[in-house]
């Protein structure tokens, strides 16, 4: 199915192939090139960020949370082990989100505690969990040294 569509000048016409593709992909000018169709304009249903600020300060949050979670490792000494669960469940949140697997078995002591501490971080935006991670990143190098 063709139909004709008025843009500027040139009347283009849209191609509807029977493809495992999304309709109106190509776009077919006057001229017979085929060439891609432009991405849709924002609507209210489909919004692009309000902002360019906000991006940039996630970005930066991300930057600054990848830095901590590298500078963890370098801790000269072994941080307690309450926390290490809050820096684990901190980094999960962030990175995965709200706890998406089964709790561990009856045995595994150590994949229960984790799990039980990444459980209390439920409902935490990972913006909020990389922040707090940040900060307490920054208590521990303070405390134990980088």
């Amino acid at each position: 199915m063709t139909r004709g569509v008025k843009y500027g000048s040139t009347t283009l016409l849209t191609v509807r192939a029977k493809l495992p593709i999304s309709r109106d992909l190509f776009v077919v000018s006057a001229t017979n090139k085929c060439k891609q169709r432009e991405p849709t304009p924002p609507t209210w249903r489909n919004t692009w960020p309000t902002s360019t600020l906000s991006c940039t300060r996630s970005l930066k949050t991300e930057a600054k949370f990848d830095t901590a979670a590298a500078e963890v490792k370098q801790l000269k000494a072994k941080p307690a082990d309450e926390e290490m669960l809050q820096v684990y469940s901190l980094f999960k949140q962030a990175s995965v989100g709200d706890v998406n697997t089964d709790r561990p078995g009856m045995f595994d002591f150590t994949g229960k505690a984790k799990w039980d501490a990444w459980e209390k971080q439920k409902g935490k935006s990972k913006e909020d969990a990389m922040n707090e991670y940040i900060g307490l990143v920054e208590q521990l190098k303070q405390k134990y040294g980088i």
